[in-house]
């Protein structure tokens, strides 16, 4: 008997902040950061097909956060894409649960990740991979530079810049027929190390 099983994934998750905010055309915007660990297992038929507009959206994230980055003075990510895979996933899986949103992470802890999930009242058309990415970025306003520590108010923002993440995975998917979405960013390896950031997030001063 042939059947596709995608290989259960075991996610350890993180569960920092939930986050509920208001922007300025009244959408419904949430993020979250990481914290406490408890575990996920996903199985999946087969594991999702890339349309074009999934691999623009990867791209055009890839290439605000390197913008972004080489504002720091740190090296470009790449994509990766056993990273968009699982980026993907959970992305999905988020839309499935259509609840608060909560981090993934695997056992070993080898990769970060940054959320996002935006609600209105009609479906989602025009929601672009720079938008979801500089509302992360914004957090810079936040960040002190005398005292680099992790703080959760700025844990997106500083995942975007550290240095010594390398690749980058990105996958999105839509719930209440197309009027909510939530966006997936993963990233390895991962930011936000305690002890880490005076050599990992660097003044945009290039």
């Amino acid at each position: 008997m042939k059947r596709q099983l995608l290989r259960i994934i075991l996610l350890t998750f993180f569960v920092f902040s939930n986050a509920e905010l208001l922007n300025h055309n009244k959408d419904s915007v949430g993020q979250s950061s990481i914290h406490h660990a408890t575990h996920l297992s996903l199985k999946r038929k087969e594991i999702s097909k890339f349309t074009p507009a999934h691999r623009k959206f990867q791209n055009d994230a890839l290439e605000i956060h390197n913008i972004l980055r080489a504002r720091h003075c740190v090296p470009p990510l790449v994509l990766d894409e056993e990273m968009n895979i699982r980026a993907q996933i959970y992305a999905e899986h988020l839309a499935e649960k259509d609840g608060k949103l909560t981090h993934s992470t695997d056992l070993g802890n080898r990769f970060g990740e940054n959320l996002y999930a935006i609600t209105r009242k009609t479906p989602i058309t025009n929601l672009t991979a720079e938008k979801v990415v500089r509302t992360w970025y914004e957090e810079i306003q936040f960040y002190d530079y005398s005292k680099p520590v992790y703080n959760a108010s700025t844990s997106h923002f500083t995942q975007i810049v550290w240095r010594e993440s390398k690749i980058l995975g990105v996958g999105y998917a839509s719930a209440r027929k197309g009027s909510k979405m939530f966006v997936v960013a993963q990233y390895g390896p991962a930011g936000n190390h305690r002890f880490k950031f005076s050599n990992n997030v660097l003044k945009p001063k290039c």
